[in-house]
């Protein structure tokens, strides 16, 4: 256990990590959308991220108001969903796992599809690595919300590879009910970044 808990990242370095991955998320993940929601558990790591992007975005492609907005997740999950839904964004990011459990990501990820869905919103979404991971490829959702996704005009991903040193962005297609991402953009990252990924594991179940 001991050994466990010292490989795991610092909550110092966690927040680094998601500065670092979150310009790249605001560079590529969200290149090319013009209104965009990020929805967010409401920890440190997650909101390090949604802001960390935010920034990227803003400063990559230009500030104006109402361009990008973070939305805590919640108890009122469907609230925002309608919120979003009735202020026309054209992209919607979903930032989980940062201080949760992945069998949580996975719930929390299937309720905000489901939100999303009831209140009719029908643009991007834009998904993290680690919502990737916990839903198996998104082989958990339940049988609305995989129909759900996939009905969706553009599903994006962002992956990592610490060994090669590379980030990826994916647009994720759908062969039947089976995603598959292809690439559209990758960045070289630098040996720091790769280390912090090494490190950066989820707690435990």
């Amino acid at each position: 256990m001991a050994g466990e808990t010292s490989s795991r990242a610092s909550l110092e370095q966690e927040v680094y990590l998601r500065a670092l991955t979150g310009r790249l998320v605001g560079i590529y993940e969200f290149q090319g959308f013009k209104k965009i929601a990020i929805i967010s558990y409401p920890d440190r790591i997650c909101e390090s991220i949604s802001a960390a992007a935010a920034v990227a975005y803003l400063d990559k492609y230009g500030y104006s108001e109402n361009k990008i907005n973070v939305f805590d997740y919640d108890n009122d999950i469907n609230k925002t969903a309608e919120k979003i839904t009735r202020e026309n964004y054209d992209a919607v990011y979903i930032a989980l796992g940062g201080e949760q459990k992945m069998s949580d990501v996975a719930k929390m990820f299937n309720s905000t599809l489901t939100a999303l869905k009831n209140a009719g919103y029908k643009h991007a979404l834009l998904i993290h690595v680690r919502t990737w991971l916990a839903t198996k490829q998104l082989s958990t959702l339940d049988e609305s919300s995989m129909e759900y996704i996939m009905s969706l005009p553009e599903v994006r991903l962002f992956t990592a590879d610490p060994s090669a040193k590379k980030f990826f962005f994916h647009n994720v297609k759908f062969d039947g009910k089976k995603p598959k991402p292809e690439k559209y953009a990758e960045e070289d990252i630098t040996q720091e970044h790769a280390n912090l990924l090494k490190i950066s594991l989820p707690p435990p179940e």
